[in-house]
């Protein structure tokens, strides 16, 4: 991790380390789909296909402007497209981590209560991350647009493209951070409830097998790169000359960070160890 924040005095360009990461986090996230889609020992809630394919568009963004790090300017339609696609993206994913929560919650009230989940509310859930990524692009548009397009420009170090404005600064920040203190506020709960639910949770667990304690383990650790998107706000509205270095490192890691959270699961690994016998009893549903 020290290579990526000395990786300026090294004269390897700023940006390439970064889109090795974005890259790495785009393969893994796909590979990390495709059993889940594919593979019939493979269940997964609908708002953890919303998540990853979130942090998929989210990696593409980034991968937009190939071709345009360095050298001439790139197009400014292009520029103005990616910068919305940018500041839209660390909100996006914050809501589908906090819709995933939910919905997680729900399926688990439900099997510890014996009772269904109406999945018209998970309908609903789902609409929430595209509705969140549409207001924060769109208030990055009209700003990146507004003066003829004067204040979009690419990045220091050719990483992205910014606007110089802090109108959609302010608005991606407030989402994230209401959406990652919404996804605390929640799995607080589901703690607290559990708790309470512990003896319920001897029986059905054994039984059910779909709720392991590792599951709560890795949505935990997710939590935690919703914390690194609050740094990531603070770090966009801090002063400095290597402000744009040292956010992107923290910008590529929040896709790769939930790539190894979820897709280390066994039945996902299992999948691609073809070569080993599978148990039809060890399936994770998620």
């Amino acid at each position: 991790m020290a290579a990526l924040f000395s990786r300026a005095e090294t004269g390897a360009p700023p940006y390439v380390a970064f889109d090795i990461l974005i890259m790495l986090a785009l393969v893994l996230l796909i590979a990390m789909l495709l059993p889940a889609l594919l593979s019939r020992s493979v269940h997964r809630m609908k708002t953890w296909f919303n998540l990853v394919v979130v942090c998929i568009v989210y990696c593409i963004s980034f991968l937009l402007l190939l071709g345009h790090q360095s050298g001439p300017e790139p197009p400014l339609q292009l520029c103005i497209f990616q910068a919305g696609l940018i500041y839209a993206g660390p909100t996006a994913v914050a809501a589908a981590g906090f819709v995933f929560v939910v919905e997680l919650y729900l399926r688990l009230s439900s099997t510890l209560s014996a009772s269904q989940v109406n999945e018209r509310h998970v309908t609903v859930l789902l609409c929430i991350s595209p509705l969140a990524h549409s207001i924060v692009f769109w208030v990055a548009i009209f700003t990146g647009i507004s003066e003829g397009g004067s204040r979009v420009q690419r990045g220091p170090g050719g990483l992205y493209c910014d606007i110089a404005s802090s109108t959609p600064t302010l608005t991606n920040g407030i989402s994230v951070i209401v959406f990652v203190l919404m996804m605390i506020v929640v799995e607080i709960y589901t703690v607290v409830y559990l708790f309470r639910k512990r003896s319920a949770l001897k029986v059905v667990e054994p039984v059910e097998g779909s709720f392991p304690l590792s599951l709560f383990i890795r949505t935990a650790c997710y939590t935690l790169a919703g914390a690194l998107s609050i740094i990531l706000v603070v770090i966009l509205n801090s002063p400095g000359s290597e402000k744009a270095i040292f956010e992107s490192d923290f910008m590529a890691i929040i896709p790769l960070f939930v790539a190894l959270v979820f897709g280390s699961q066994r039945d996902i690994i299992g999948v691609y160890m073809f070569w080993k016998k599978k148990n039809p009893n060890q399936i994770d549903k998620v």
